[in-house]
C-alpha cells in the first residue's frame, strides 16, 4: 500500500505520531489526577506541533494545557491558553471548537470571581451549542451558568439551569455528565434552603462517581454533603463528610479542594461545640490558610481573609 497522503515523509509522520502519543499521555495523566505530568506531555505535544506547523494540533494542545491549568487553579495561565486556542480556531475556520473554548473561558471567569464576564461568555457558548444541537456542550454550559446565577443570587434561575443540565444527562443516559452536573444542582438546592433535597443529589453523585472511579469528584460530593448537613445543624455528620473529603483531596494532592474541605471541617467542628473541637478547628483553619497562600485570585483571597478572621475571633 502507498504512503498516506497526509504524510510528508517518514520523519513528519513519526513526529506527528509522537505528538498524538504525547497528547494521549497528557489526557490520561490529567484524568488520573497527575497534573504536573499532564502538563509536561501537553507541552511536549505543543512543541512538536509548532515545529511541524500543525496549527490545528497547536490549538488542541493549547486547550489541553488550559484544562490542566484549571485543575491546578492557575487561572490566568488557563485563560491565556484558552484565549490563544480560540484565536487559532477562529483563524483556521474551525468554528466547531469555538463554543467549547468559550465555555472553558467562562469556567475560568467564574472560578476567578469575575461573574459578569463568565455570564456573558457562557451565554454566547450556550446559544451556539443549542443552535448546533450539541447536548453535551449545552449541559456543561448550563452547569457553568447555574454556578454563576447562584452567586448572583438568582437562585430560581440557578435551579432551572442545573436541573435542565441534569435532565439532558439523564435523557442521554450519560453518567459522567449526570454525576458532575448533580453537584451544581445540589448547590442550587442548598442555596434555595433545601439541604435535604441537596443530600439526595449528592448521594446520587457519589454513587455515580464511585462507579466511574472518579475519586476527585466523589470527594467533592462528600464535601458538598458536609455543607448540606451543616445547614441542617447536624454538625457531627457534617464533620465526618468533610473529613473524608479532606483525606481524599490530600491523597490526590489537590490543594485547592483540600483547603475547601478543611474550611468546611473546621466550621462543622466549631458548630458542634464538642470537647476539643475549637482547638481542632483552629488547626484545620491554620492549614487551610497556609494552603490558600499559594493562590492569588479574588476567590482564594476572599476565602483566606474569612478564615483568618475566624482564627482571629477564636483567639483567647
Amino acid at each position: 500500500m502507498g504512503r498516506s497522503r497526509s504524510c510528508r515523509g517518514p520523519r513528519v509522520c513519526d513526529r506527528a505520531g509522537e505528538a498524538r502519543l504525547l497528547e494521549s499521555l497528557g489526557m490520561a495523566c490529567r484524568q488520573s489526577h497527575r497534573p504536573a505530568e499532564a502538563a509536561r506531555y501537553h507541552e511536549g505535544a505543543l512543541a512538536v506541533r509548532r515545529e511541524l506547523g500543525d496549527r490545528l494540533g497547536e490549538a488542541l494542545s493549547l486547550n489541553a494545557l488550559g484544562l490542566v491549568h484549571v485543575r491546578t487553579r492557575q487561572l490566568e495561565a488557563a485563560k491565556q491558553r484558552f484565549t490563544e486556542a480560540l484565536a487559532l480556531f477562529r483563524e483556521l475556520g474551525a468554528s466547531e471548537w469555538e463554543p467549547t473554548l468559550l465555555a472553558n473561558i467562562a469556567t475560568v471567569g467564574y472560578e476567578a470571581g469575575r461573574l459578569e464576564e463568565a455570564s456573558r461568555v457562557v451565554h454566547e457558548a450556550l446559544t451556539t451549542m443549542r443552535e448546533r444541537g450539541d447536548k453535551g456542550g449545552e449541559g456543561n454550559a448550563l452547569r457553568i451558568l447555574s454556578a454563576v446565577q447562584r452567586e448572583q443570587c438568582a437562585i430560581r434561575d440557578a435551579l432551572e439551569s442545573a436541573g435542565s443540565a441534569v435532565e439532558i444527562a439523564r435523557r442521554h443516559r450519560n453518567h459522567v455528565w449526570e454525576g458532575y452536573w448533580l453537584l451544581d444542582l445540589g448547590q442550587a438546592e442548598v442555596a434555595d434552603g433545601r439541604p435535604e433535597d441537596a443530600l439526595v443529589s449528592y448521594q446520587r453523585a457519589t454513587v455515580l462517581h464511585r462507579q466511574l472511579g472518579d475519586r476527585s469528584r466523589e470527594a467533592r460530593a462528600w464535601n458538598a454533603a458536609g455543607e448540606a448537613y451543616g445547614r441542617l445543624g447536624r454538625f457531627e455528620e457534617a464533620a465526618a463528610f468533610h473529613r473524608r473529603a479532606a483525606a481524599a483531596h490530600r491523597e490526590l494532592d489537590d490543594h485547592w479542594q483540600l483547603a475547601l474541605a478543611l474550611d468546611g471541617l473546621a466550621s462543622a467542628l466549631r458548630g458542634s461545640g464538642g470537647s476539643g473541637a475549637e482547638e481542632e478547628a483552629r488547626r484545620h483553619w491554620e492549614e487551610a490558610s497556609c494552603t490558600l497562600a499559594a493562590y492569588d485570585d479574588a476567590r482564594a483571597v476572599e476565602l483566606r481573609s474569612r478564615i483568618d478572621a475566624a482564627l482571629g475571633a477564636s483567639q483567647p
